[in-house]
């Protein structure tokens, strides 16, 4: 929401802000609101400077120049206001698809900007950013084709002004800007004259004045170069209109028309003294074929409508198969270690010695029973130990697997336990085999 209008789609964008299309909940009412963006509502400058077109528009009442009737802040700082929703437009499109346009359209065209220009000028305010992309030409109800004068967000009121601008930084746009404005000087309404006369240039030849590969180029160009005439570049364009025009975009800002409606006021006489009829009358252009609404440019994201809704959208247009979030791997970990730690007691506890003390009682001795040469013939003796203690130990006898009193020589030293055989014990996978 800016104030009390809900964003719908984003119509344009700019240096400083983005445009989009609103509408009032309750009056049904639509408008258009800008934004200024988030990088630029960081700068203080930027910030006096967008404030400072919001006030400049509402200080005139003019047709031609678009009307604001709201301002304010949304609830992350940044600043809007909400002006009239035109249909129709903008005039660089309009040269698009149209090309070179007959001088009598032109100056028809021009003549209302130059007027809307004297009236900003009158009140202290300079444009300084004039280009096709910031006129739009609109259609009201009865037919009849209006061009408004918006985006003065390089508006710079004359006089005392809270917006300053760091000296020897140019703004504008470069095509189209003044000798004094490249090179950062302090600019006046005769600056708007020259962009208004590279706007002329390039309507009546289809060709820009002053061009080049780089910013850099362009700028040198318009402080040094001298344009060429515009009979030379467009032989459809009369000889009698090369001084009039030339002299919009005289180098020297002093030798240009005192004001934008002088310039287009000689343009009109030339044109007359060169035999072209002029009409007085309202503008009447084809109307351009209706854009698609909700349309929208490939890549722009739309970070000002509602973020809930925007967070909802984007979970809706996820793919199926797209993974869910990624889940932590500590357990997993502590598994692994708590299993580690569970093996090592278990090999640990199969390698140690057995402390548990051997037993003192043995079962009572009984005779050896007698067998037949057959049965012993067939199991060795170390592999068939007695289930009881024997009646007299001797050296070789293999221990009982109840765990007698140690083995004895005959005279009494201590003999060495013999070791198990592999039929005695077998370990398993948790004991350690060595």
């Amino acid at each position: 929401m800016a104030g009390e209008y809900r964003l719908l789609r984003k119509l344009g964008e700019g240096g400083f802000g983005a445009v989009y299309e609103a509408e009032h909940p309750l009056l049904k009412r639509r408008a258009a609101v800008k934004v200024l963006h988030r990088v630029a509502d960081k700068d203080s400058d930027a910030v006096l400077r967008f404030i400072s077109e919001a006030q400049a528009v509402n200080q005139i009442r003019n047709r031609h120049i678009i009307d604001v009737f709201s301002f304010g802040q949304l609830a992350d700082g940044r600043h809007f206001y909400v002006m009239d929703l035109l249909d129709g437009e903008p005039l660089d499109q309009w040269l698009k698809h149209e090309g070179r346009v007959e001088v009598a359209i032109a100056l028809q065209l021009l003549t209302p900007i130059a007027h809307a220009l004297d009236l900003a000028h009158n009140a202290g305010i300079v444009h300084r950013d004039l280009k096709p992309q910031n006129i739009f030409l609109a259609w009201d109800q009865s037919g009849d084709t209006v061009p408004k004068l918006l985006d003065f967000g390089m508006a710079k009121l004359l006089g005392e002004s809270p917006v300053h601008t760091v000296s020897g930084t140019p703004i504008g746009t470069p095509l189209y800007m003044s000798p004094e404005q490249a090179r950062g000087e302090k600019v006046d309404r005769r600056s708007d004259v020259y962009a208004l006369g590279v706007l002329c240039y390039e309507m009546l030849t289809g060709q820009l004045p002053f061009v080049g590969d780089t910013t850099v180029a362009v700028l040198m160009a318009h402080i040094i170069q001298t344009a060429a005439r515009p009979s030379e570049t467009c032989p459809q364009v009369s000889p009698l209109l090369d001084a009039p025009l030339l002299r919009m975009l005289d180098k020297d800002s002093a030798q240009r028309p005192n004001s934008a409606g002088e310039a287009i006021a000689a343009l009109r006489s030339a044109a007359q003294e060169a035999g072209i009829s002029l009409v007085d009358g309202p503008l009447r252009l084809p109307r351009p074929a209706p854009s698609v609404s909700g349309e929208q440019l490939r890549g722009e994201p739309d970070t000002l409508l509602d973020d809930s809704d925007a967070r909802l959208q984007e979970e809706r247009s996820a793919p199926a198969t797209t993974l869910g979030a990624a889940r932590p791997l500590w357990p997993f970990g502590l598994g692994l270690l708590g299993l580690g730690a569970l093996l090592g007691f278990v090999v640990l506890r199969g390698a140690a010695p057995s402390t548990q003390p051997e037993a003192r009682t043995s079962a009572p001795a009984v005779s050896a029973p007698t067998l037949p040469p057959t049965a012993v013939s067939l199991v060795p003796p170390a592999a068939t130990p007695s289930p009881s203690s024997v009646s007299e130990p001797l050296p070789s006898a293999a221990p009982s697997s109840s765990g007698g009193a140690p083995l004895r020589a005959p005279d009494g030293k201590k003999v060495s336990k013999p070791r198990p055989s592999a039929a005695a014990h077998i370990p398993t996978d948790l004991e350690n085999p060595f």
